[in-house]
């Protein structure tokens, strides 16, 4: 709004000009410029900075534009004291929606402003008005024709200095209604109730079922041109619809004339589409790309964090109609393949994925990854076994048929149409979009398996040495080796190798397990058992018949071993250390076996001496009858001796005869020999 300066000058800053009569600054900069050398026109009071604006004197403007401006030296209409179009009024406008969802278009938002503000700009000057009426000794009259004038007169102004309409009413007695019935219900008052007429419409309800019911239950797909026709049919008397769930038998008197291109119109419209394409489709991922919403993720940051996993097919043949089948698993952040696994069929080629994924981590010495996505077709199976959360991933999403859910879709795209394009025997898409992706003029040859196998086993290993995307002084191997994510938790094999191991049957012992031509020792959480975990555990599977699961590695040896009784598991299997012989070819790590060898062995020896001194010794005297009578004797029996059973005696010592030839000493009393007396 124009203002004085210091000087009292009434001044304009660009900013007021710009863009309401200029296009840019520029544009004015080259007017003043102009205007200096002519010695008239607009002049430039005051160059802008940092600190200050540049300002152009009002009265150099142009005639036209000082007039669509306020001049504060002219007098103002009494309501423009109080007009003042308020925040909390626009944003009310802007942000009202109806019922159904829709907000007020700008246009009537415009009008609804202005209406609200010179209401408000009304009741304060009813309020003044009064109290100077009232001040001066007289009574209030009138008083509503004389603010419904005011009103009035505004418009001109109000079109002219603010590009605002309102659109009150002109008779005081309307406008006085309007008045208080916005004073008393507030700004929701002046929206008009027409915004959301519907009773011009051609298409009600139960019409529009009508269209939807004859375009997408059909045993065959309808265009909108044939169930027009059908319709047209049904309202003739040639078509009868009856309703499948309660028999009914539509009537066409029920229903209204349409044209063709109304029932084209209401049919392709967004919320009719989006049932009955879905029940028309065949195509779940064409319905999806056109009706479901996509979530935005960011990419992780770690390597671990979360890898993707599906099947594919390279586009090559070994026979006729016949491809190689991979399910393959790549680690999102690094960008590299961490898993693959190959063969003529799907069968049994998932259980053995997961195996070789669980061998790939362990001889890379590292954890499980933290999350797993798949597709649901092959992994649905096993989402209560070690596809459970926490089992063998501690997140798993398993998603049904939703490609864009998997982001080694796009992965494999880039094999596919990548290096893989380049190979002899590619076949090209039936039918690619692209003119570079479709069918060349020269058919595909087929290729030996083996070739095929070994060409893309070469893709994989290039592709995990090339630059990452974004580390790009790092490979896709050397970022996944590196970057690992630092809470990712240790491996879980309970929750993976009784699903995904093998099952042997066998037995404990003295405390070892024979298993795959190997000896294995009773352990927990990786390390062999001692002192009293060994025996507890020892009192479950000594000398009982133990179903042992375990899973071997890439090196073909036992990778884990758990032994169950049923459905417990008792223990796990450590494989028995073994050391060199000789002494002097002993080193730092054979000694350490050796003592933990001996330490398991020393906690059964020192348990079982312990046990020993533990026992009392006791003498049984068993007085039982051992016969019912004595009627039966046998001859030449004379005596019949006490017989005690069960009495353990301690071990004497047997001394040697007595040698007859006894040294005789002599004593003042009488005396037996010593051989004598015994």
């Amino acid at each position: 709004m124009p203002h004085f300066t210091q000087n009292n000058i009434l001044v304009v800053t660009y900013e007021e000009l710009v863009p309401r009569f200029y296009k840019n600054v520029e544009s004015i900069k080259v007017l003043v410029s102009r205007d200096l050398k002519r010695d008239y026109g607009m002049r430039k009071v005051q160059s802008g900075c940092y600190t200050k604006q540049a300002l152009i004197e009002f009265d150099s403007l142009p005639p036209r534009i000082k007039s669509e401006l306020v001049d504060p030296r002219k007098g103002l209409h009494v309501l423009e004291h109080f007009f003042k179009i308020e925040k909390e009024v626009v944003e009310f406008y802007q942000d009202y929606q109806f019922w159904d969802g829709s907000a007020i278009d700008e246009e009537k938002q415009a009008i609804y402003v202005a209406n609200a503000t010179v209401l408000n700009a009304v009741f304060k000057l009813k309020e003044a008005r009064i109290n100077d009426i009232v001040a001066k000794g007289h009574r209030p009259k009138r008083i509503w024709q004389t603010l419904c004038s005011d009103a009035t007169s505004l418009k001109p102004i109000l079109k002219k200095k603010y590009e605002l309409e309102h659109t009150l009413p002109e008779n005081y007695r309307r406008f006085q209604e309007t008045a208080e019935r916005f004073d008393k219900l507030g700004k929701q008052y002046l929206i008009s109730g027409k915004h959301l007429n519907t009773n011009g419409q051609k298409v009600d309800d139960a019409t529009l079922k009508m269209f939807e019911s004859l375009f997408a239950t059909q045993a065959y797909k309808p265009n909108f041109t044939e169930v027009a026709a059908a319709y047209d049919g049904f309202l003739s008397g040639y078509v009868e619809v009856i309703n499948n769930v309660t028999g009914e038998l539509y009537n066409p008197k029920d229903f209204p004339k349409l044209s063709k291109g109304t029932v084209y119109n209401y049919l392709s419209e967004w919320d009719s589409k989006i049932a009955t394409y879905a029940m028309r489709s065949g195509d779940r991922q064409k319905l999806m790309g056109a009706f479901k919403p996509y979530h935005s993720l960011d990419r992780p940051k770690f390597a671990g964090s979360l890898i993707s996993v599906d099947d594919r097919q390279p586009p090559f043949e070994y026979a006729k109609g016949k491809r190689v089948w991979f399910y393959m698993a790549i680690d999102v952040a690094s960008e590299c393949y961490v898993n693959w696994v190959y063969g003529t069929t799907k069968e049994g080629i998932i259980t053995a994925f997961y195996r070789q994924l669980v061998r790939n981590f362990a001889e890379w010495n590292l954890p499980m990854p933290a999350e797993l996505e798949a597709e649901s077709s092959l992994n649905s199976s096993f989402t209560e076994t070690f596809l459970k959360e926490d089992n063998m991933f501690q997140f798993v999403r398993i998603e049904a048929n939703n490609a864009r859910a998997k982001i080694i879709e796009r992965y494999n795209e880039m094999a596919r149409y990548g290096n893989e394009k380049t190979r002899e025997g590619w076949i090209a898409r039936p039918f690619a979009c692209a003119e570079a992706n479709q069918a060349g003029a020269k058919p595909a040859v087929m290729l030996p398996y083996e070739r095929i196998v070994n060409e893309c086993l070469q893709e994989i290993q290039d592709w995990n040495n090339s630059p990452h995307s974004i580390y790009t002084d790092k490979t896709r191997w050397e970022v996944f080796c590196e970057m690992q994510h630092p809470e990712i938790k240790p491996t879980n094999w309970r929750g993976i190798v009784p699903y995904l191991g093998y099952k042997t049957a066998t037995s404990c012992n003295v405390g070892i397990v024979k298993l795959q031509g190997r000896e294995f020792l009773l352990g927990d959480n990786g390390n062999i058992c001692t002192g009293d975990s060994l025996i507890n555990k020892m009192k479950l599977v000594e000398g009982e018949q133990l179903d042992v699961y375990w899973l071997d590695g890439n090196d073909a040896r036992v990778l884990k071993a758990y032994a169950y009784i049923g459905t417990k598991c008792m223990c796990e299997l450590i494989a028995k250390p073994t050391y060199a012989k000789a002494r002097i070819e002993q080193t730092d790590d054979d000694i350490k076996k050796r003592e933990l060898m001996s330490s398991y062995v020393a906690t059964l020896e020192s348990y079982g001496r312990n046990k020993r001194k533990a026992i009392d010794k006791v003498t049984v005297i068993d007085n039982r009858p051992r016969v019912l009578n004595n009627k039966f004797q046998v001859r030449d029996l004379k005596r019949s001796s006490a017989v005690v059973a069960n009495t353990e005696f301690d071990d004497v010592e047997i001394l040697e005869e007595f040698n007859d030839d006894l040294m005789s000493i002599e004593t003042g009393f009488k005396s037996t020999s010593l051989k004598d007396r015994y």
